[in-house]
């Protein structure tokens, strides 16, 4: 079964400069390096310090592009062994021309369902590719990246928020017709905190759940079958029906959500 339209615009065959120019924002190909080390400083040593990969793991990239950021991990972790998942052919087999490190591999899936066994891997992570992804595929990803996730292992997610900005040349509406036209470009969906809140915390039921938000995009954490539901009890308190929104907007404490 096609899992999604969206996959159009990173199947098609292009050459290793031709995806360099087109899926990084117009970043000069020099400067690429720099930005995926960024990427992975952010997540790992300022956000999640704690979710670093640690020596021998075994690590799972979703979406892993030409494997920039890949690169970058290797360079800076004592990683075993590092898989690249996604639904392009094309993109694996630019991967593996752009750099070959026999700790490196990568598999090919549908955009559904992952062909990896239960609780395999020590690391999952993904950083400017969830966003995408039509969201009822994502959670279903999400659903599945916790299962290869081993308990007690380390997930992170990098996401776009609801305030990210728009190219200036377009408008929202405007942006709105490109999805549904799909015109062979790259889409983006955007998240708010009390979405991400509840289909991690309460539809996946993960542990250790950390949110954080930083520019225009969120960076989350998360585990499996460990005894915290969150990382932090204060995120918990964040959570929509508590928090502390502008009057026009606030929701009485004897208001049942669950029936309006």
């Amino acid at each position: 079964m096609e899992s999604a339209s969206y996959k159009q615009a990173w199947e098609r065959p292009e050459t290793l400069e031709q995806l360099n120019r087109r899926i990084h924002d117009g970043v000069p190909v020099d400067e690429l390096k720099a930005r995926a080390e960024n990427r992975r400083d952010v997540c790992f040593h300022e956000l999640f310090p704690y979710a670093a990969p640690a020596r021998g793991a075994k690590v799972l990239e979703l979406g892993q592009g030409v494997g920039w950021i890949m690169e970058a991990m290797l360079d800076a972790f004592h990683i075993e062994e590092i898989v690249g998942l996604d639904i392009s052919a094309n993109m694996i087999a630019r991967a593996s021309e752009r750099r070959h490190d026999t700790r490196a591999s990568y598999v090919l899936y549908d955009g559904l369902r992952v062909p990896l066994g239960d609780d395999e891997f020590d690391n999952v992570y993904s950083i400017a590719c969830i966003q995408h992804i039509e969201k009822h595929h994502a959670f279903l990803v999400m659903k599945e990246l916790a299962r290869v996730l081993k308990p007690g292992g380390h997930a992170t997610f990098h996401l776009l928020s609801v305030h990210h900005r728009r190219p200036p040349t377009r408008t929202f509406e405007e942006e709105c017709w490109r999805h549904v036209n799909n015109s062979d470009v790259h889409w983006h969906h955007y998240y708010s905190f009390d979405e991400l809140f509840v289909l991690l915390s309460q539809e996946l039921g993960v542990t250790d759940l950390d949110i954080k938000y930083r520019g225009s995009s969120f960076w989350v954490h998360f585990s499996k079958g460990t005894p915290n539901r969150f990382h932090d009890d204060g995120l918990e308190r964040e959570y929509f029906p508590n928090r502390d929104l502008p009057a026009t907007i606030r929701v009485p404490a004897s208001t049942n959500l669950a029936t309006t």
